[in-house]
């Protein structure tokens, strides 16, 4: 499973890639959605750091409940390579019910923070630690 999520990562970094070349998509240098030109790396870095913070020093987990923490990890880090090489990232997947467009890391990163919220089995919130 690890290795697969890995693969997803770099074949997200791979086609940002190839539809930047292309000129297919939207360059992102905000933060999300396009918001907060000009911060997108800064916050995207110390939100990484958080989330690695995080998951090194949360011992209760169990490794059902750390899912969410490698998705959000996983896509923070294909979103952050990005930054550092191009200085954006590059949002090529566009839905046409949906007024953003997006990428493969954003989809990680989505899937993270729903896991998150449903919890490991996906009856209690973990928000609400209940």
């Amino acid at each position: 499973m690890r290795v697969l999520a890995i693969a997803v990562v770099f074949l997200d970094i791979f086609l940002q890639n190839h539809f930047r070349e292309v000129g297919i998509g939207v360059e992102n240098r905000g933060v999300s959605f396009g918001m907060g030109p000009g911060w997108g790396s800064a916050v995207s870095f110390l939100a990484y750091c958080a989330v690695i913070l995080w998951y090194v020093y949360e011992k209760r987990m169990t490794n059902k409940d750390r899912l969410f923490l490698f998705l959000l990890a996983l896509g923070g880090a294909g979103n952050l390579i990005c930054r550092v090489v191009w200085g954006g990232v590059w949002d090529y997947i566009s839905l046409p019910f949906l007024p953003f467009t997006f990428n493969l890391a954003d989809v990680l990163i989505s899937l993270g923070v729903v896991s998150y919220i449903l919890g490991s089995n996906g009856n209690r919130s973990a928000l609400r630690g209940q």
